[in-house]
């Protein structure tokens, strides 16, 4: 690839447009290497209908599937824009001898914060105590040994990669106790603080907080089934930074009208990127804390995740560079 001297790079979502400036701005020389195209909505059909002799695909929320890829037929790299990249069909894209990364280090800092967020806003009864206080209510005799600190608490952690650590490190400056559960996470030396690992349902049975931080995979899909949610202290919390599909959502619901644990934190819903169903119960809970999937999207990261880290990627491929990051 050293020696190609122009580039057709198709940006698959919208949200990505001033990619092409920071191009431009950041990388000038390289920049005349390459044309870029931005798609209007990024849809299947219309994805299908642009990739026809795109050498680089460039996304973030769209779904570049089998069926995208199957028309992309000069394509050898994708850029996913964030940490997950569960919306890209890495082995459909291994076939093709096409290689995928994802943005690195991508959401650490901010999803850890809003995971920490959620774990506040639920444990102080915090959407509550606004609410009412903007309604002209006084709930302090309400509140009165019903709020909680997280100091001393159990924080058990499913999935301890970039993400994960982070929070268990703004999680010890709390003063809370850590376990995790993550099948390949073999050595925690890197972390200046003790972690136990332990068993899925130890974690399910002894955590104050369940909080979610694995990857969206085949594996993961449903690991938090109605099975392990029955395993959760009463006084228990559920969070959730990761994927939806991850945790059974019928399941969920059933388990928070009922009052079977204390509460849950969203961000995440269904797939990669989805709202909640208009018909959801979640949305109709006082027990839940939801957010419309804001916890990667802070301003400074997405600059240091679109316009440092992935388009740097996307330079370096263009140079005839390896490039960082492939997943597949």
């Amino acid at each position: 690839m050293a020696e190609k001297r122009h580039f057709r790079v198709l940006i698959t979502d919208p949200i990505l447009k001033e990619m092409v400036n920071q191009a431009g701005k950041k990388f000038p020389e390289d920049a005349e290497r390459i044309e870029f195209a931005v798609v209007e909505q990024g849809n299947e059909e219309e994805l299908k209908c642009r990739v026809p002799g795109t050498d680089i695909l460039v996304g973030a929320r769209n779904r570049i599937n089998r069926a995208v890829l199957e028309k992309a037929d000069k394509a050898f790299f994708v850029q996913q824009c964030s940490a997950g990249y569960d919306n890209v069909d890495c082995q459909a894209a291994r076939e093709k001898g096409i290689n995928v990364s994802n943005a690195g280090g991508a959401g650490v800092i901010p999803v850890a914060e809003h995971t920490i967020m959620l774990m506040l806003a639920l444990s102080k009864n915090l959407p509550r105590c606004d609410r009412t206080m903007k309604a002209g209510e006084w709930i302090f005799g309400e509140c009165v040994g019903r709020v909680y600190e997280l100091r001393d608490k159990m924080l058990g952690m499913i999935g301890l990669g970039k993400i994960g650590s982070q929070v268990a490190r703004l999680a010890h400056a709390f003063g809370m106790k850590i376990q995790f559960y993550d099948p390949f996470r073999k050595d925690t030396s890197d972390l200046e603080f003790s972690v136990t690992r332990v068993s899925l349902e130890e974690l399910m049975k002894t955590s104050d907080f369940v909080n979610v931080h694995a990857l969206l995979t085949p594996q993961t899909r449903g690991l938090i089934s109605r099975k392990e949610l029955e395993l959760m202290k009463p006084t228990a919390y559920l969070i959730n930074t990761s994927r939806g599909a991850i945790v059974d959502e019928e399941a969920l619901a059933d388990i928070l009208e009922a009052g079977k644990i204390r509460g849950a934190g969203l961000d995440v819903y269904g797939e990669h990127g989805d709202p909640p169903a208009k018909d959801s119960r979640l949305l109709k809970l006082d027990n839940v804390v939801l957010t419309p999937h804001i916890g990667g999207v802070t301003a400074e990261d997405i600059y240091r995740n679109f316009y440092e880290t992935s388009l740097g990627n996307i330079i370096r491929v263009v140079r005839g560079e390896a490039p960082k990051y492939v997943v597949n």
